[in-house]
């Protein structure tokens, strides 16, 4: 994969941030489930590319805290 391809991906999980849903419950596990899919995927895709750069690809998925 190209660093095109990894920021593809991160766009389209960041934009999923900003599904919101009205039920706060509901909104801090899709918030909880969208960082765990970005922790588990940025493993994957280093495990595939040494060059993979995790923390950049966290930033770019909007996920800042981990």
């Amino acid at each position: 994969m190209t660093n095109k391809d990894y920021k593809l991906i991160a766009e389209s999980i960041w934009r999923a941030g900003f599904i919101k849903d009205k039920n706060t419950i509901k909104q801090q596990a899709r918030e909880k489930i969208r960082r765990l899919i970005v922790i588990d995927l940025a493993s994957s895709l280093e495990n595939n590319n040494p060059h993979f750069d995790k923390i950049e690809f966290y930033k770019n998925c909007g996920i800042y805290e981990i």
